[in-house]
């Protein structure tokens, strides 16, 4: 027989995989929707990321000290670039 080939949800797009630039700027439009400032935020991508399925952004409050809560993440699916908006810990 033949082999059929499964088409995923998004597959139809193409295998477009979101790059960290593009992540990045997701990752800051996601913040400011979460009614924060993205400038009162130190960035990092997580060195994990290269390897997942999504980037994982962190958004550390800028400040002498860190702040209870002052961590956030934004992950960003790498075949969809749907963002989720980690509250901090």
């Amino acid at each position: 027989g033949r082999a059929h080939s499964r088409k995923q949800p998004g597959a139809e797009r193409g295998t477009a995989i979101i790059t960290q630039d593009q992540a990045i700027e997701s990752a800051k439009k996601e913040v400011i929707k979460q009614g924060r400032v993205a400038s009162h935020y130190n960035m990092s991508v997580d060195p994990k990321s290269a390897e997942a399925k999504v980037w994982t952004i962190w958004f550390e409050k800028i400040g002498p000290y860190p702040v209870p809560g002052g961590k956030q993440a934004v992950r960003i699916d790498k075949r969809t670039g749907q963002a989720t908006f980690m509250p901090g810990e």
